[in-house]
């Protein structure tokens, strides 16, 4: 039977989902079989952000790196620690329970992000330092939100467009053109909303066009600074619909169209050096037979607080909000229920919809980076929650 029986975190109410300035509070559980030799458990709070990709040449492998740390601090949970000398104490067998509390940096704190090439990334690791022996360690990772306001973006309300043609065939005998002309009802959303566009499509040739395609399209772009300055772009489909096609020689009008905005971090990393996210509306003409299609692309900006346009009274998010994924759509406010939210905005239409934190629409990715982690207690995969609004409920 193994010494360490279990080694775990929990957070405070099950909440891992914190802005810049909040406090993290948990705990660290131990259950132990047999006494064990140690100079203390440590906790290690630590926010980063890391890029990586490998090249291969030939003979040659390049590894490309970047990475940026935003805090990093231990905190002793207990025993006497490394800088003081004796004996090493014993720490005897049973369950221990070891609370903790955080206060995040104020600001200048990203968005957790996941991508192909990199992360931002924030975690809680405890450490049973051990003399002479391998550490055993846990670990838990939680989300950090910088709150992106739509009402700060001067172009937020502006429209984006996009126009293009094409001909099937080839000179002398091409088609009438293929014409598009479609916008965004505005330029920024947030997670919850619709995309909702206008237009027209012109289909001057003689071949039908069955169907259209809208998708939200997302850039990352991840940046190396060793051993030289590199950069890796991943582009993802995170939501598609099929829209409405074109009978030969005839129009069709774009306006019925609205595509989802699923749970995605905001746009631009404002606080990180070394990644960045932009968002596009990519509308697809699916022309068939051997011909391209016909595409055009317009850029978007992701939020985290609606624009006030839409209604007067601003979200307002709780100090210590508890995590309601979907299906339940409940509030997230402490004091403030479901029941008596839709209350509230039967009498007021102008009450936000309710927000709460779903998980990342890409869904979660493995924690383990180096050899070791894979010793590492606690949960091996993670997903970042993102502020999302049920418009559903939005009277």
């Amino acid at each position: 039977m193994p010494a360490l029986n279990s080694f775990y975190i929990t957070f405070e109410k099950n909440m891992d989902v914190y802005q810049a300035g909040q406090v993290v509070r948990g705990q660290v559980e131990v259950e132990l079989n047999e006494d064990m030799k140690m100079r203390g458990i440590k906790l290690l709070m630590k926010g980063c952000a890391r890029c990586r990709w490998v090249v291969s040449t030939g003979k040659t492998t390049i590894v490309y790196t970047g990475r940026e740390v935003y805090f990093e601090n231990m905190l002793p949970l207990w025993g006497p620690g490394e800088a003081q000398s004796g004996d090493t104490p014993v720490l005897p067998a049973g369950k221990y329970t070891y609370p903790f509390q955080y206060q995040l940096p104020s600001a200048g704190l990203p968005t957790s992000f996941e991508c192909g090439y990199g992360y931002v990334r924030y975690f809680a690791e405890a450490i049973i330092d051990r003399p002479w022996k391998f550490d055993k360690k846990t670990k838990r990772a939680f989300t950090v939100l910088d709150m992106y306001d739509l009402n700060e973006d001067p172009n937020a309300m502006t429209p984006s467009a996009a126009q293009d043609s094409k001909k099937l065939g080839f000179w002398p005998f091409a088609s009438d053109p293929i014409e598009l002309q479609v916008q965004t009802d505005r330029g920024a959303y947030c997670p919850g909303e619709m995309v909702r566009l206008s237009g027209t499509l012109k289909n001057g040739s003689g071949t039908e066009i069955k169907e259209t395609t809208v998708q939200l399209r997302q850039k990352a772009t991840c940046v190396a600074t060793s051993p030289h300055r590199d950069r890796r772009r991943q582009h993802k489909t995170l939501s598609e619909i099929k829209a409405l096609g074109c009978k030969a020689k005839d129009a069709t009008d774009l306006s019925s169209i609205a595509l989802p905005i699923p749970a995605i971090p905001p746009s631009s990393q404002r606080y990180c050096n070394i990644i960045d996210v932009e968002y596009k509306v990519k509308f697809i003409v699916n022309i068939p037979g051997l011909h391209t299609n016909l595409d055009v692309e317009m850029p978007i900006t992701i939020g985290s607080i609606p624009l006030k346009s839409y209604y007067p009274q601003a979200p307002s998010f709780p100090l210590h909000p508890v995590e309601q994924p979907p299906p339940s759509h409940e509030s997230l406010y402490p004091d403030l229920g479901f029941a008596q939210w839709t209350y509230q905005a039967a009498t007021d239409p102008s009450a936000p919809p309710p927000p709460y934190f779903a998980v990342s629409t890409e869904g979660p990715v493995a924690l383990a980076e180096d050899k070791e982690d894979k010793y590492t207690m606690g949960p091996t995969e993670y997903a970042p929650k993102y502020a999302y609004y049920d418009w559903s409920k939005h009277a």
